[in-house]
């Protein structure tokens, strides 16, 4: 399983190509060395500076998506994931009603540290 890098609503934004290519269904990876794909750009540091957005399979004229998805995870790509602003209230909300809480007891940030870390474990 690939590691990832996760850009939050309201919180960081991403590089516009990274939501450019993630709408269009595109895997976009992001590592510290470069990588493969049928686009690539550096960009912020996150997990590193270099970006590869690798086409699904309905626009991957040549088959070159799997052996792009083999090599990226071979040399420490992370998959980026956009988390809208409404999954981090929802998830907010949740921990909210476990601990007898209301949502106005958490700030955003401290609901968006806590949501990403719980990610990260999954």
């Amino acid at each position: 399983m690939t590691d990832k890098v996760f850009y939050v609503e309201g919180y960081n934004t991403p590089d516009p190509k990274v939501t450019e290519f993630i709408q269009k269904g595109y895997t976009v990876y992001n590592a510290p060395r470069p990588l493969y794909g049928h686009e690539l750009w550096q960009g912020d540091f996150r997990h590193g500076v270099f970006y590869a957005a690798v086409a699904p399979d309905n626009l991957d004229e040549f088959n070159d998506a799997p052996t792009f998805h083999q090599r990226n995870q071979e040399l420490d790509g992370y998959t980026c994931e956009i988390i809208t602003k409404e999954s981090v209230m929802a998830y907010g909300a949740k921990v909210a009603e476990e601990y007898n809480r209301t949502l106005a007891d958490f700030d955003y940030e401290d609901i968006v540290r806590s949501f990403v870390g719980w990610l990260h474990r999954q």
